[in-house]
């Protein structure tokens, strides 16, 4: 009787495999889909009454089997739904193996009452181990209270009660962990299925991704070496694919941009993500600007990292910035000039001067300033017309930017009219005296004719300097006043001549 019930609980298991491989796209548990709790219940009663095949017979009219294991772990995986198809099953299978009459009347309502009890049990909140523990007992309760009816014999009840707790029990467990081990492997190889799945997914989005895409993608190695490039190279910079794998960016940026470059590398591999712009030498030997984003992907099977590098011509962009860019200096360079002379404005006068004494102040240096004007002016417009004013005002001052030397760090403005001024920051009144000097006998040597002037035949000018040392209780007007008291003089004492603040 004990090899009959190993045999039972060894069916039972190696039935556990077979329905694990047909049912492994369908895995058992409480949230399954109706379809697949009607296969596994239809399963686990045609395996209780394939065990009933395999009973013990205990009398010309009792057999003894595992069959309510079937029932037991249909509901303790699926609910009630399966072990009430699998309790139906095995209680119309018990009648037809043995006819209809009161010896197979009763274990079938006993199998009914046992999916019932199992079902209810299910939906109970504990640990499906416990669950089935429970159901187990239920079931060998149900079954003894059958075996008592139906066996007088005390001792052959002792006997079969005995082995049926101790197989059920044990074959229970055994066979309880190896449908655990069935339903997670089926579920792993289910997850694992999926994972492959959404794996060739992703390489096939990212496949069409980077051979549709108009951007240049590349993956390197942490030595900047090229693995992989996208076919949108030879649109950006005109390389094959083969002409760059296995080669260094390094190799083909620009000089001026690979420190750049290199440190953004380093950051995508620390931090994750990096962003950079630079100039990259195309296959045509022409430089081009290109906008690339890079992001760090580590491989989990040898700890290495690569960097994906998502790349794009920005060449025109950078060209129609630096036209901007250019154009905007123009503006501004047109805003501080004047329209007629060519020289720097009032406004760019009193902006620097502003800078040059904070400056000033800063390293208690002196700060000059020469201010003059043409003699007669107005007469020489009435006498030879604006047009020719004009001219006059343009020679003069043409003359005068070109007798000061860019390195002097002076600045030549038109004050106004027929009035210039000259900044000569940390300039001595020496230093300002031998320009006013210059400036006068420059204007002189262009010898413009002035035959309405009172003084010369040529035009002349009247100089005014003063030189300050800034302080905080003066001010940049303080200056310009002194300087202008300085030119009204040299009007007053005949015109043609320098005035120095003493």
């Amino acid at each position: 009787m004990l090899k009959d019930f190993v045999s039972n609980a060894t069916l039972l298991i190696a039935s556990f495999s077979i329905m694990g491989v047909v049912f492994k796209d369908k895995p058992l548990h409480f949230f399954s889909p109706l379809p697949t709790k009607l296969y596994w219940g239809l399963t686990f009663g045609v395996l209780g009454n394939i065990l009933m095949s395999f009973s013990i017979q205990v009398s010309p009219t009792i057999i003894a089997d595992l069959r309510h294991l079937a029932i037991v772990i249909a509901a303790a995986f699926g609910g009630y739904i399966p072990a009430l198809i699998a309790a139906f099953l095995i209680a119309i299978g018990r009648i037809i193996l043995s006819g209809f009459s009161q010896a197979s009347l009763l274990p079938s309502i006993g199998a009914l009452l046992i999916g019932i009890l199992c079902g209810g049990i299910s939906k109970i909140s504990i640990h499906r181990t416990m669950k089935a523990f429970i159901m187990n007992l239920i079931g060998l309760f149900i079954i003894s209270i059958i075996f008592i009816m139906r066996i007088d014999d005390f001792q052959i009840l002792k006997n079969v009660l005995t082995l049926h707790y101790l197989i059920s029990l044990l074959g229970g467990l055994i066979a309880y962990h190896f449908f655990v081990f069935v339903v997670d492997s089926n579920e792993a190889q289910s997850q694992l299925k999926q994972s492959l799945i959404k794996i060739k997914e992703t390489e096939e989005r990212f496949r069409l991704i980077a051979e549709y895409s108009s951007d240049m993608i590349t993956m390197h190695n942490e030595k900047t070496e090229y693995i992989y490039i996208s076919p949108a190279v030879e649109e950006i910079i005109h390389f094959k694919y083969p002409e760059l794998l296995g080669k260094r960016m390094e190799y083909f940026i620009h000089s001026d941009d690979i420190e750049h470059t290199n440190e953004m590398f380093a950051k995508a591999l620390r931090d994750g993500v990096a962003e950079c712009t630079y100039r990259y030498l195309s296959k045509t030997g022409e430089y081009v600007w290109i906008e690339s984003t890079l992001k760090s992907v580590h491989f989990e099977e040898d700890g290495s990292k690569r960097v994906i590098i998502v790349s794009r011509n920005i060449t025109e962009r950078k060209l129609t910035d630096q036209k901007l860019q250019e154009a905007n200096e123009l503006l501004n360079r047109l805003s501080y000039m004047d329209g007629l002379t060519g020289i720097s404005n009032r406004r760019y006068f009193d902006e620097t001067l502003e800078k040059e004494w904070s400056e000033s102040l800063l390293s208690h240096s002196p700060i000059s300033l020469i201010m003059f004007d043409i003699d007669y002016f107005k007469k020489y417009n009435d006498t030879y017309g604006h047009l020719t004013g004009d001219f006059c005002l343009q020679s003069i001052a043409q003359a005068i930017k070109e007798l000061i030397p860019d390195s002097s760090g002076y600045t030549f403005c038109r004050y106004g009219g027929e009035e210039f001024a000259l900044i000569l920051p940390a300039a001595k009144t020496v230093e300002g005296i031998n320009t006013a000097h210059k400036i006068q006998k420059t204007v002189k040597s262009l010898k413009i004719p002035h035959i309405s002037s009172e003084i010369s035949e040529y035009v002349t000018l009247s100089i005014g300097l003063a030189t300050m040392v800034p302080s905080s209780s003066a001010k940049p007007q303080d200056l310009i006043k002194e300087a202008d008291t300085e030119l009204y003089l040299s009007k007053t004492k005949g015109r043609n001549t320098i005035s120095i603040k003493q």
